[in-house]
């Protein structure tokens, strides 16, 4: 206004979220401090179409509201200030303030009501069919919505971070715009762009963005991948495990790769001495895989994976070697050959047949290792020495694969008693049992020359009899036989019985002799005791009363042995060579 008119002051903008409550302020001055007489509100459509329309007047302290869509809605605080609550997308409007002043006229302003909904998180969703690669037109990607936004929000496309920009007959993106019955908007967008065989690793995602307080803000999707077809360009084939480590009774797959997608189909062939041999019953010609399970030498040979690209009806092939590592015709010769004695030599010799290198080791019949090398020389054979010995060829180059062959070392000769019960000591009409144990090689047999029950037990070159037999007058005193023979010769011990009676008293008197002995040397030690400790004496000044009580133990001495009182009368004598009474003795 002119000056000295009345001023009012809005500001340009407003902004409030749809739902909230938007105010809008209004500042005025008059001059001279006078007072307003009334102040107006109204709205402006967009485009000022049909003028302003009054939404209310505040007069005389008092607020009156027009009869409008806003009625209910709208309130003005102790500075004048209207707010506006519950705003829709409609109340997107320019809104005016008149404050009028009696004589001094009126002015007024406006403010821009801009109103807005952040929309919600995009939904993307990948195409569910497969794209071929190098299509000569744009196909179908994603497509990314985003609903309740006011104003429209904006999408944008992006392929591993990167933003996508149109491009003729390459990229496309076409984009529809929903209004709902509430005023807020829905806004699609579709993805379409030619893809490559690199794009089976791309991840897609779409950006939906907004404007709020003078800023670009904005939202993502989360991140897709698509599936790409393209045709075969490399085949591989390979062995697994490793084709060096292959061995006999290994179960080995044969892997066929091919980088088309999809899958193309495979087929397996053995390499015959007159053609290539079929195969693919044995494999999975969808995932291209040929099992073959415990493998042996004859496994070996030329293998080939063939796939047929469905896409392009194209054929590639790929071949690998594959070699079953083994060990056969292991042997072992012994020299000389012929039949061993007691105190021969014997060299054994160990020879196999591999593809790889081998190392022999020598192990006897408990697999102790006993020597190393193809060749294991024995000396001085005894039948301690008989036993059965392997030798093992190891393929150090290839884990697990080894083989062995066992050989037995028999020394022959007649047969050795080496054990048996004699002498025996038994009583007559006792059961006892007799043993005869001896070693020979071929087996012997045992024979007694009593009759009785016999047990007979064989390890390796040994065998033992054991006969249970009653005692009987004749058998104590002859005794037993124990014959051993086998087809090199004989051998006999005789068991010698001895009565147990005879033994016992034997021993008692033994026993006596021994306890007699003892008793001598105990006696013998105390008298040297007391003799020590001056308890008896050969002179005068150690002469005592032995009739006192005090020598009463000594006294019962003397009484033991008083058939040799003149004799101890002698050794009792004193010093001055007088001889006492025998009752003082």
């Amino acid at each position: 206004g002119a000056a000295g008119a009345v001023q009012v002051s809005m500001p340009e903008v407003v902004e409030a979220e749809i739902e909230s409550t938007a105010r809008i302020e209004c500042g005025f001055s008059i001059p001279g401090n006078g007072s307003y007489s009334f102040i107006d509100w109204f709205y402006v459509s967009a485009g000022g179409l049909g003028g302003p329309v009054k939404l209310l007047r505040v007069a005389g302290g008092e607020v009156l509201e027009e009869e409008t869509s806003y009625k209910g809605r709208l309130s003005v605080g102790e500075d004048m200030a209207l707010a506006i609550s519950k705003v829709t997308p409609q109340d997107a409007r320019t809104f005016v303030c008149r404050v009028g002043a009696g004589s001094q006229g009126a002015g007024e302003n406006r403010t821009e009501l801009h109103v807005y909904k952040v929309p919600e998180t995009p939904e993307i969703e990948a195409s569910s069919a497969g794209i071929p690669a190098h299509s000569p037109s744009a196909l179908k990607i994603a497509q990314c919505v985003s609903e309740n936004s006011f104003p429209p929000a904006n999408i944008t496309w992006y392929k591993n971070g990167e933003q996508l920009q149109a491009e003729e007959n390459k990229v496309k993106f076409l984009a529809t715009l929903t209004r709902k019955s509430s005023g807020l908007y829905t806004v699609s967008s579709s993805l379409l762009a030619v893809v490559t065989r690199q794009d089976r690793s791309s991840l897609f995602h779409c950006a939906v963005h907004y404007w709020l307080r003078g800023q670009r803000l904005s939202k993502a999707s989360r991140r897709v991948n698509v599936t790409v077809f393209y045709p075969t360009q490399h085949v591989e084939l390979h062995i697994v495990p490793t084709a060096a480590l292959v061995k006999e009774g290994d179960d080995v797959k044969l892997v066929c790769e091919a980088d088309g997608n999809p899958a193309p189909v495979f087929s397996f062939y053995k390499k015959s001495p007159e053609d290539w041999q079929d195969v693919s019953s044995l494999a999975d010609t969808s995932s291209g895989v040929l099992s073959l399970h415990g493998v042996n030498k004859s496994s070996s040979g030329l293998y080939r994976c063939q796939i047929l690209d469905l896409d392009d009806m194209t054929q590639m092939e790929k071949e690998v070697e594959l070699v079953v590592n083994y060990i056969e015709g292991v042997r072992v010769q012994m020299e000389p050959s012929s039949p061993l004695h007691e105190g021969d030599s014997v060299r054994l010799s160990c020879s196999a047949h591999s593809p790889v290198d081998l190392d022999f080791q020598w192990r006897d019949e408990k697999g102790r290792k006993v020597a190393e090398g193809n060749q294991l020389f024995l000396r001085n054979l005894t039948f301690e020495t008989s036993s059965n010995f392997s030798c093992r060829a190891v393929a150090r180059s290839v884990p697990g694969l080894e083989r062995s062959k066992q050989v037995a070392v028999a020394v022959q000769g007649k047969p050795r008693i080496v054990a048996i019960s004699s002498p025996l000591y038994v009583r007559q009409d006792e059961v006892v049992n007799l043993t005869c144990k001896a070693i020979a090689f071929p087996r012997p047999s045992v024979r007694w020359s009593i009759n009785g029950t016999t047990h007979e037990y064989v390890e390796n070159q040994h065998v033992a009899s054991n006969l249970t037999v009653r005692v009987s007058h004749e058998l104590l005193r002859a005794g037993a036989m124990c014959r051993v023979s086998n087809a090199l010769g004989v051998s006999e011990k005789h068991i010698q019985l001895l009565d147990g009676k005879t033994s016992e008293s034997k021993g008692v008197i033994i026993v006596a002799i021994i306890v007699c002995i003892l008793l001598v040397a105990v006696l013998g030690s105390v008298i040297y005791f007391l003799h020590k400790k001056g308890k008896i004496s050969c002179g005068r000044a150690g002469k005592q009363d032995i009739t006192k009580p005090e020598a009463r133990k000594d006294k019962n001495v003397v009484e033991v042995k008083s058939d040799k009182l003149a004799e101890e009368a002698g050794l009792l004598q004193g010093a001055n060579g007088e001889r006492g009474p025998a009752a003082d003795q």
